[in-house]
């Protein structure tokens, strides 16, 4: 049996991510990856990373977190994301990406990272897989300090073979919802282009309604990073934790811009907390997921 090979690809410096959506835009690759690629495995590294104050002051704002000593929860998962891109756009990843679905995410923070902490990057992509609902791949992600490793996420993406999917089917299930929400809040219209100005996402499908349309949203659709960061701040009451903690997330529907949603939370007094935002006023989930904390989680 042949053992694929691994594509390396090593940076001193955060890689450009201009440079990989004007990939995107040339790209022509195909919906569905052909079956001799399916083994694909690349790897980007990334060393000497440091926070820049002025972006995790503009995510905080965004997220509506509290500033602290230690980086927020998802924030890492921004400072991975022009390696993700990296790879994602590199000639021997096989995928288009517009299409993509962001369907899952499991992140574990093991112990807080310092806000003016050195840190190391690790990324993976481990192949491809079929599935019923179509092609399915990972995203590993691991920050490293001192050789230790103290955040690492898990990143589920799908090529649909049809129908857009409405979450992962792996995650666990949410306990029916309380009739009284955590939080309600509107989401502006311009909700996807102010994220994007901080995290330099500028995926079309969230900068504007006629973007969007180009590729079947009526309108432009809220990041769902973002609409997790917004979770996670509440669920933590804006600060970040300061023991080791799990977040697991499903992305069920789109939540189109400009919209409402409610937050709402069970087992808040337990070892998990369980939630839903949901869309309002339908009551249709955007996101399902649970977040838990404590020396057991790990």
């Amino acid at each position: 049996m042949t053992i694929p090979t691994t594509t390396q690809l090593r940076f001193s410096q955060t890689p450009s991510l201009w440079g990989s959506f004007f990939k995107v835009m040339l790209s022509r690759r195909p919906k569905r990856a052909p079956e001799h690629t399916l083994n694909t495995r690349i790897e980007a590294s990334l060393t000497g990373l440091r926070a820049n104050p002025r972006q995790l002051a503009d995510y905080s704002t965004q997220c509506a977190l509290t500033s602290g000593a230690a980086l927020p929860l998802i924030y890492p998962h921004l400072l991975a994301m022009p390696l993700h891109m990296a790879m994602l756009t590199h000639k021997t990843f096989p995928l288009a990406l517009m299409g993509l679905v962001h369907v899952s995410n499991r992140i574990t923070s093991h112990q807080p990272i310092p806000t003016d902490a050195t840190m190391e990057l690790h990324c993976r992509i481990d192949g491809i897989q079929q599935t019923e609902r179509g092609q399915s791949f990972e995203i590993q992600t691991r920050v490293c300090r001192d050789g230790r490793t103290v955040w690492q996420e898990h990143s589920t993406f799908l090529a649909p073979s049809g129908q857009r999917t409405r979450g992962a089917a792996s995650a666990p299930e949410v306990p029916a919802r309380p009739e009284e929400p955590l939080a309600r809040w509107a989401v502006a219209a311009n909700a996807g282009r102010r994220y994007s100005r901080v995290t330099g996402d500028w995926n079309p499908i969230h900068v504007s309604g006629w973007t969007a349309r180009l590729f079947g949203y009526p309108r432009a659709i809220a990041h769902g990073m973002w609409s997790l960061g917004r979770c996670a701040a509440l669920l933590q009451q804006g600060d970040a934790s300061t023991g080791p903690t799990v977040l697991e997330a499903r992305f069920k529907r789109p939540l189109m811009l400009p919209g409402r949603v409610a937050l709402y939370a069970t087992g808040a007094t337990g070892p998990a907390t369980h939630f839903r935002l949901a869309v309002e006023p339908t009551g249709e989930p955007h996101i399902e997921g649970r977040i838990e904390t404590g020396p057991g989680v790990e």
